[in-house]
């Protein structure tokens, strides 16, 4: 009676593009193309995933991920470290890491986090009004020349927003599982506005909440005295999750005898 569902590629096509103009920059020197070209080297330029694709793809020619670099490592997304890193030599021989990935992954480490972390986040906040993902690029040289090395100082360059349109059938499937009693919730790793925008574009409900509201680290006062079980219950979604919120979901709704599916990649 209760269907908990990924949003992205099942909800969702997981067929992105991205805008070009509307790249934020935040380094000096720094240009859209060149937000660009970071982001592609940190790409898979084989088996590539959805993100993969839409940023090789803005390249004049996907061999410009490649170009004049020799590749030394490559870092593979994973559903904890949520980003993606290749370092590399360049045609001086000098080493550089290039990391993409969720806001906050990359924001983390930059050097100049505390004076740039405001703007991330209004631009973040910005892009998700118009249900827009952020993707965050970051650089760093490596003078130690060792693909072990921490590297330098990470400049965190830019913000790149990608849009995932719903699947044509995703609303109807959603009506008639609602018609039928059954409670559809989505549990998504993206952010909070774009999972608030998406569920009411598939007319699933605005009743969202950040995963922090699981570990009752909610600040919404109407909220905060609802137990967990109760709040998963009555949410028609979570966003921010990782996977093992994913499965804790499913749990607490088993636990109050909710026959319970999942849907997408599960718990990743």
């Amino acid at each position: 009676d209760v269907l908990c569902s990924d949003k992205t590629g099942t909800l969702t096509l997981n067929k992105l593009t991205v805008d070009k103009n509307l790249i934020e920059v935040f380094a000096k020197g720094v240009d859209p193309d060149t937000v660009v070209l970071m982001a592609a080297r940190a790409s898979r330029t084989e088996n590539q995933d959805a993100i993969d694709s839409a940023i090789v793809g803005m390249l004049a020619d996907p061999k410009e991920a490649r170009s004049g670099i020799q590749e030394v490592h490559f870092l593979p997304f994973n559903p904890t470290d949520k980003r993606t890193a290749l370092t590399y030599i360049d045609s001086e021989g000098r080493m550089h890491r290039v990391s993409k990935g969720a806001p906050e992954q990359i924001l983390n480490p930059a050097h100049n986090k505390s004076e740039i972390e405001r703007r991330v986040h209004a631009v973040i906040d910005k892009f998700a009004e118009r249900g827009l993902r952020s993707l965050a690029v970051a650089y760093q040289e490596v003078p130690e020349g060792r693909k072990e090395s921490p590297g330098g100082p990470w400049q965190f360059i830019g913000l790149m927003p990608l849009f995932d349109p719903p699947r044509h059938d995703s609303a109807e499937t959603i009506r008639r599982a609602l018609n039928l009693g059954v409670n559809v919730k989505m549990i998504t790793g993206d952010q909070f506005a774009i999972g608030k925008e998406t569920g009411r574009r598939l007319g699933m409900g605005i009743n969202m909440y950040p995963s922090s509201a699981l570990l009752g680290q909610n600040k919404d006062e109407s909220i905060a005295a609802l137990p967990v079980d109760e709040l998963i219950e009555k949410a028609d979604g979570f966003a921010g999750v990782f996977p093992e919120h994913k499965y804790e979901i499913v749990k607490r709704l088993q636990a109050r005898k909710h026959i319970c599916g999942m849907t997408g990649d599960g718990v990743n």
